[in-house]
């Protein structure tokens, strides 16, 4: 513990020359450990009903259409992405962003409260009828995401200075990912031990009292109060003005990087459209059981830790947008293996280079947005890149679920790859802040 507390001090502590102000300075430490404990909670309870693994497989056992499987992952991704694009001009306007933060993140959790009742159901209803309660609580799962999603990537940005997010994202994902792998392993025994439809019944339990904790550890965040910018709020009111709207269409026109960001990550969440499909080609592939669903989702978790450590590790040092490029192309790599493994130990590392391009794209991109514009209109880049760019989201299951029905897997995989290397030449032309000053 002596070790931990040294590391942990050593990588948290906040010097003069940061620049970081007090009261963010001082709540620091306490909101780096808050929130670490939120995302290991959370991460415990996706472990149990992953959307890349365990959800297309349960899907899979109520429907045998690529499409509907596909739209599962699909329609929660977009949701968070969707509904920021219209909360941004409120929460510019917001000194605290913690209180709409916890009620929207209260009603994102709800859906989860009925999926063990879901799974209760499979054999006393139709699998058809389960299927489709299934994606309307997804549908709600993923809305619910998206309306709090801004408030918690602005809280965020507003308790973990520009100096420190990359090693806070980093350490925070490492301990949650690590948490992550025990729920994963508690999900193989599950899964294995008791039969369908209980075992997924059980396992929705445990992932949802866990997620209450997680929200209950969020809450505990200090929030400095800041200044509004008075070009976000009409003189004498407490409400974003009409012109938010017209700020966004300025934004658009005259920010010509932000605009290839926004290129390039519609490009790459089409490319990302073969992930919803990784565990259900290999449990077709190579006849595996459902235990395996949960094994895959320990893989992610487990690579995840050293993703986290390292991208965390690298991200103050070169800066968000090189993270983001170098893990689309871990991604393409990953497609390469699906292409041509012939076997499931080859088929592994799949899953592998995938969880290495999540936990890169995670540390890389939440860094990039916040800082790609100017800091003032943050929550309306915020916004903007979210929700512009989510629509792809939902194109996405249509083409891939098009692509496996018409041609193959194969196919599919091979369009991604595609999609996800015209990603990394436009992204490759995005610039972030500079780390370092420049060697006179």
């Amino acid at each position: 513990m002596n070790i931990f507390k040294r590391f942990f001090n050593r990588i948290f502590t906040i010097h003069p020359g940061d620049e970081v102000p007090g009261d963010v300075a001082a709540n620091f430490k306490h909101n780096v450990v808050v929130n670490t404990i939120d995302l290991s909670f959370y991460f415990f309870s996706d472990s149990f009903w992953s959307i890349n693994t365990i959800l297309p497989v349960f899907a899979a056992t109520l429907t045998d259409s690529p499409f509907l499987i596909g739209l599962i992952p699909a329609i929660v991704n977009a949701g968070w992405f969707l509904p920021q694009l219209f909360m941004s001009g409120h929460i510019s306007n917001m000194p605290r962003v913690l209180p709409l933060s916890k009620k929207m993140g209260f009603l994102e959790r709800i859906p989860f409260m009925f999926m063990p009742l879901l799974a209760l159901l499979i054999g006393k209803v139709e699998n058809r009828t389960v299927f489709w309660l299934l994606f309307l609580l997804m549908v709600w799962r993923g809305v619910g995401s998206g309306f709090s999603a801004l408030p918690w990537q602005e809280l965020n940005a507003r308790v973990f200075p520009i100096t420190h997010r990359s090693r806070y994202i980093g350490f925070s994902r490492v301990v949650a990912q690590s948490v992550g792998v025990v729920g994963s392993l508690l999900s193989v025994f599950l899964l294995g031990k008791y039969p369908y439809p209980s075992n997924y019944a059980i396992g929705f339990t445990v992932a949802a009292v866990s997620l209450w904790i997680s929200f209950w550890a969020y809450s505990q965040n200090q929030e400095p109060e800041i200044e509004i910018h008075p070009d976000l709020v009409d003189e004498g009111e407490s409400k974003p003005k009409g012109g938010t709207w017209q700020l966004m269409k300025r934004i658009l026109k005259s920010d010509g990087n932000f605009r290839r960001y926004l290129i390039a990550r519609s490009l790459a969440f089409i490319g990302n459209m073969a992930s919803a499909f990784m565990a259900v080609y290999a449990m077709q592939r190579f006849s595996l059981g459902d235990e395996q669903a949960a094994i895959f989702t320990a893989v992610l978790l487990i690579t995840g830790i050293f993703g986290y450590a390292f991208w965390g590790a690298l991200g103050d040092r070169i800066g968000p947008q090189k993270v983001v490029v170098l893990s689309f192309i871990t991604w393409g790599m990953g497609l390469i293996v699906a292409i041509f493994a012939r076997n499931l130990w080859v088929y592994y590392a799949v899953f592998a280079l995938f969880s290495l391009y999540s936990s890169g794209l995670n540390v890389g991109d939440m860094m990039l947005v916040m800082e790609i514009g100017e800091e003032r209109y943050r929550p309306v880049y915020l916004g903007m890149a979210r929700s512009l760019t989510g629509v792809f989201l939902l194109l996405a299951p249509v083409l891939s679920g098009w692509l496996v029905e018409k041609f193959s897997y194969l196919v599919m995989f091979a369009v991604s790859l595609g999609f996800v290397l015209l990603a990394v030449v436009v992204m490759s032309a995005v610039k972030d802040r500079v780390r370092r000053r420049a060697i006179s």
